[in-house]
Formats: C-alpha cells, sequence, structure tokens
C-alpha cells in the first residue's frame, strides 16, 4: 500500500477550503432564513370601546394560493407586529378576530425590497339588536342549466348597508339575514366561511355579520326545479330587507327570451370583465332591473322563456348535466386556493 504524505501548506489550504464552503452553507442557510415584518395598527371604530392587548392577531400563509399554516402576532397598545420568513412565492394574509368577528387585511408578500410592511384594522363592538339594515343591491345570475333534468343553478348576491358603529352578529338564534329562496328551490346553501346557512320552509337564514363601515357581501347558491313540458320559468326575487335595486342577470343564449312583469325593465346588456375565481364573469348577460326600491317582502318576476335543448344555442356556462349540477355550482363558489384569495381580498377592503 501507498502512503500519501500531505504537505503542511495543501492541509491548511483544504482547511481553509472547507471554512469557505460551510461560510457559504450558512450564509445559504441565512438567506433562506430571511424574516420580513408585518405591522400595523388596530383602531375601534364603536364609540366608547378600547382595543385590548388579548385580540387574536395571525398572519394567514398562503403556499401556491393554498392556506399552510398561520403565524401569530404579538399586540401591544392598539398595535401588532409579526416576524415571518420570506420563501419564494409566499404570500400572508393578516387577520384579525374580535368578539367573534373575523377581519381580513390585503394580501402581502415579503421581499428583499419591501420587507416591512403596515396593514392597519378597524374592528367593531358587536351587538343582537338589529339596526336600520338596508340592500343596496340584490343580484341574482343564472350560472347553470340542467337541461336533461329540468333544473337551474341560480347565484345570488346581497349587498348590506350598515348605518350602525356595531356589528350585527344575529338574534338570540344568531341569524343575521332571511333570504326568501326562488319557487321549486331542492337546495341552497350560501359561502359558509363566514357564517352558516340554513334552508327552512322555502327561507334560507343566514349568520353571516353584518359589519358597518362598508357594504356587506351574502352569496347564496340555489338549485331549482323547472318544468320541462312547459319549457320556461317565473324566476322571483324577493328582497329581505328594503332594497334600493334588485337585479336578474342571465347570459345571453341561456334562454330563448327573458321577459319581466309589471315592477321591472329590461336594461342594456352587460360584458363583464373576467375576475379568477368569480362565477359568471366574462361574457355577455342580459339584464332586468327593478323600477326602483322594494319593500321587505316584495320583488320582482322574471319570465325565462325557452329552456329546452332543442330553442336554446350553446352556452358553456350553462351545459352542465345531470345531477352533478349541484357539484358544478359548489366548485363555482369555492374554487380552492383562488377564490379564497378573492373572498379574503373581496371581504376586506383594505382596513374593514
Amino acid at each position: 500500500m501507498t502512503r500519501v504524505t500531505l504537505s503542511p501548506a495543501i492541509v491548511a489550504a483544504c482547511a481553509l477550503a472547507a471554512c469557505l464552503a460551510l461560510l457559504g452553507f450558512a450564509r445559504g442557510v441565512e438567506a433562506q432564513a430571511a424574516t420580513g415584518t408585518i405591522r400595523g395598527a388596530i383602531t375601534s371604530g364603536t364609540q366608547g370601546v378600547t382595543i385590548p392587548d388579548s385580540i387574536a392577531v395571525r398572519m394567514i400563509v398562503l403556499d401556491d394560493s393554498r392556506v399552510s399554516g398561520a403565524i401569530p402576532a404579538t399586540v401591544s397598545g392598539g398595535r401588532y407586529s409579526a416576524s415571518l420568513p420570506m420563501p419564494p412565492g409566499r404570500v400572508y394574509i393578516p387577520h384579525v378576530t374580535y368578539e367573534g368577528v373575523d377581519y381580513f387585511g390585503e394580501l402581502v408578500t415579503l421581499t428583499e425590497s419591501a420587507r416591512e410592511v403596515t396593514r392597519d384594522f378597524r374592528v367593531y363592538g358587536t351587538t343582537r339588536t338589529a339596526p336600520d339594515l338596508a340592500i343596496v343591491s340584490s343580484t341574482v345570475t343564472v350560472v347553470a342549466i340542467d337541461r336533461t333534468q329540468g333544473k337551474l343553478g341560480l347565484l345570488r348576491e346581497d349587498m348590506i348597508a350598515n348605518p350602525s358603529d356595531r356589528v350585527f352578529i344575529g338574534d338570540e338564534s344568531g341569524i343575521t339575514l332571511r333570504i326568501p329562496a326562488p319557487t321549486g328551490t331542492t337546495e341552497a346553501t350560501g359561502d359558509e366561511s363566514d357564517g352558516e346557512f340554513k334552508l327552512e320552509r322555502g327561507v334560507l337564514t343566514a349568520t353571516t355579520p353584518i359589519r358597518p363601515g362598508r357594504l356587506t357581501p351574502v352569496l347564496t347558491r340555489y338549485v331549482v326545479a323547472f318544468d320541462r313540458e312547459v319549457d320556461q320559468y317565473a324566476l322571483r326575487v324577493t328582497a329581505s330587507l328594503p332594497a334600493e335595486r334588485l337585479t336578474v342577470r342571465v347570459p345571453v343564449g341561456a334562454v330563448a327570451s327573458l321577459t319581466p312583469e309589471t315592477g321591472a325593465h329590461r336594461v342594456e346588456d352587460e360584458r363583464t370583465t373576467p375576475e379568477p375565481g368569480r362565477p359568471g364573469e366574462g361574457q355577455v348577460l342580459q339584464i332586468v332591473q327593478s323600477n326602483g326600491s322594494v319593500q321587505p317582502g316584495g320583488g320582482i318576476v322574471v319570465h325565462l322563456v325557452g329552456l329546452s335543448q332543442d330553442v336554446v344555442q350553446t352556452n358553456p356556462l350553462t351545459e352542465p348535466r345531470g345531477a352533478a349540477i349541484a357539484g358544478v355550482l359548489a366548485l363555482l363558489i369555492v374554487g380552492g386556493g383562488t377564490f379564497a384569495v378573492w373572498r379574503w381580498r373581496g371581504r376586506v377592503g383594505s382596513t374593514a
């Protein structure tokens, strides 16, 4: 066996190289573990209410547009701060819970050029005494048609104004809104991320908190049956609160015609702008609107005529088949991470 003898100079050089390699590795680890900070103020929008240091604040973690965890923040004197890792592609959603009500901040991506980001919140006290709530708009959109089984998929969005300085969290049963379901409803539910929904005797109840300071959207969906022999359906939209405007939207080509009864009228078709996670967007819609404001229990009726395959031209939005229509509606409403991002962005504005 041949023994190799290394000179002291070579040994020293190897040691130096090893040290440099370890230093480079350490720097790489340090770069991977780089952190940024999200901080902000939490103020009260309710007179006489002081924000406690025990208020729950956390940063929801989105990796690849999906929730992968949450990191708590520290709170002191009406301000919060969170030191957070900055892996590539990660997004944070600041989240505050106060008196059982959730508040979400605008999405944050921490980078080397933006290591410190501010997101402020305004929160409100709660009440079980109903303030003078009002509907700014109720919009019902036809989003699916099962022509073989005689079913329609409907999406309804109510934009509700709360003029008080407290969040309405419902009566003793927790119900904040009672929405009369369309005739022939076989299934109904809503966006359960911010409340619970239950269909009983033709009325869909919701426990969604109705916030002040901005409009609260309440998104619900329905599967309704229509008579294939009659080949039409009378869609009634009923106001659950005093409403400024009721609207029905039907994709062009989904029905042969739509005719409003007294109290409503056709308006110019609407070409919508595509937006990820929003069903019924990026197409031309036929529009019917109420003639004016509508009192609780009142509404508009729109006749959808010509629902059979023989009459209606093909529309990709309204071609689901068979019993899958309810599943299709669910996918339209809850489209995974993309919809989650849209939902949080849509809820919060920036500080509400």
